[in-house]
């Protein structure tokens, strides 16, 4: 496992919307035998998703469905990305407004709560999608345990 940082403390966060960075680091990683990024960079990944077409490799996006808003040339390489429903949150937030008991302090929505989620378009995890489901049932009774740390 490759782990690399397109930020640094000096440029905080500079490597979120920097996609020739995310390209080259890509490059780099695909270079060293990574089969799969996931590039959890901001705007930084379209570089990424760049580098798995060269490189004949496959990319995970983040926040969103990249699937769906990335350039069409480089679609193929993104096997999924991992989503940030924030939308969940809002119409949790409104919903608890409008019934008179507003949502107040920290909330978390994660899996449990359906705030984060992985995305299928292209049917590139369809073949696995029953073991996805599975371990996501594990994680949220606590039978798997994901690492906070990378």
């Amino acid at each position: 496992m490759q782990t690399k940082y397109l930020s640094t403390p000096a440029n905080k966060c500079s490597g979120f919307n920097d996609p020739a960075a995310g390209k080259e680091t890509g490059k780099g990683m695909y270079d060293q035998g990574a089969d799969v990024i996931y590039s959890a960079a901001g705007g930084s990944g379209s570089g990424v998703f760049q580098a798995a077409k060269a490189a004949s490799k496959k990319a995970i996006g983040v926040d969103s469905d990249q699937y769906q808003s990335a350039d069409p040339a480089v679609r193929d390489v993104i096997m999924t990305s991992m989503l940030k429903r924030v939308d969940t949150a809002v119409f949790s937030y409104i919903k608890s407004v409008g019934s008179g008991s507003p949502l107040t302090g920290t909330q978390v929505f994660d899996l449990k709560r359906d705030g984060v989620g992985y995305a299928t378009s292209g049917g590139f995890v369809d073949d696995i999608e029953p073991q996805l489901e599975a371990a996501k049932k594990k994680i949220i009774s606590g039978e798997i345990k994901v690492p906070t740390k990378p």
